[in-house]
């Protein structure tokens, strides 16, 4: 397409740093699980999702601004836990994008990603249908939010990306972070991705986008009647199943303490990033990047769980 025959960028106004919109409450639809605070008048959807009798609930809230300029997404129903390959599991015929179930529960064989290396896929996929150019700008480890108490190793990463507005909305910013969790669990090695959150935006508009999904994340609240029957699912009840429950909202807690302590580093090096050069290579390890495009003949699983094509190549 010539310049000339693209769509003229819309305006978009950047709010004032300290403006903050208002607030409405948003309750999962779904198994009125927990509660949190939206963006009034934004379009909203999302809740708790199962996809099998035994497996974890998924959480996914996603957040699209009146004008269809903003995007955000807490969670992420679709990407699902990931069982990482193992000798056991190519005997049985199973690589990596094969489907895994055991005692009815679900996951995805898939080698295990780093934060960062998640962040990156990820983003990636799920910017691609809204903007074309797409870079990746800025690539880095952050602290984990999670408790680590040496049963799991917890790494946590943060992509930005710039990339074009398809619907004219000019430089747009990308970022997601993203912490992944591996366990060994009866032989296999188990892992999952949380906390998952992304937004897109324009550029004016990025550091704005991260202090709503802060503020998002920090208001929700996990409805004790739904924890408790959860756990009695599991054969947890009375004292027990209480202080389950207390613990799982300190934790929580401690996370958004964490979360809102990067919060500053995270604004300030949106803008820093979007000035930076364009990376082309995986600069936290040094390990290979992977390059989602459709056309190579390379079969690999996708962040959201579906076998698709992807380049990767080494670090010059």
């Amino acid at each position: 397409m010539s310049v000339a025959a693209r769509p003229a960028a819309k305006a978009f106004v950047a709010p004032p740093e300290d403006a903050d919109p208002a607030w409405v409450p948003f309750d999962d639809p779904a198994e009125h699980g927990f509660r949190l605070q939206v963006p009034k008048g934004w379009r909203v959807a999302g809740g708790t999702y199962r996809f099998g009798t035994v497996d974890d609930p998924r959480i996914m809230v996603e957040m699209i601004s009146p004008d269809g300029a903003v995007r955000l997404r807490v969670g992420d129903a679709g990407v699902p836990p990931f069982v990482a390959p193992n000798l056991a599991l190519k005997l049985q015929g199973l690589k990596e994008g094969s489907r895994y179930t055991q005692n009815g529960a679900q996951a995805i064989v898939a080698n295990y990603r780093s934060g960062w290396m998640f962040a990156d896929l990820y983003g990636q996929a799920r910017f691609a249908s809204f903007c074309s150019n797409l870079e990746l700008k800025q690539l880095r480890e952050l602290p984990s939010v999670n408790e680590n108490n040496g049963q799991s190793k917890n790494t946590a990463g943060e992509a930005i990306f710039r990339c074009e507005g398809s619907a004219g909305e000019g430089p747009m910013v990308g970022f997601v972070v993203a912490e992944t969790q591996l366990q060994h669990l009866q032989a296999l090695d188990v892992w999952k991705v949380g906390p998952l959150y992304s937004a897109l935006a324009p550029e004016s508009l990025g550091a704005a986008a991260l202090k709503i999904i802060l503020h998002v994340s920090g208001t929700h609240a996990t409805s004790q009647q739904w924890a408790m029957y959860q756990l009695k699912q599991r054969g947890v009840t009375g004292t027990q199943a209480n202080q389950v429950f207390q613990m799982a909202v300190a934790q929580e807690t401690l996370r958004h303490q964490r979360l809102d302590a990067q919060f500053q580093q995270q604004a300030d090096g949106l803008t820093q990033a979007m000035m930076g050069a364009t990376l082309t290579s995986n600069v936290v390890d040094h390990s290979k990047r992977e390059i989602w495009n459709a056309g190579d003949s390379n079969n690999i699983v996708s962040p959201m769980g579906a076998v698709a094509s992807l380049t990767a190549y080494r670090n010059e």
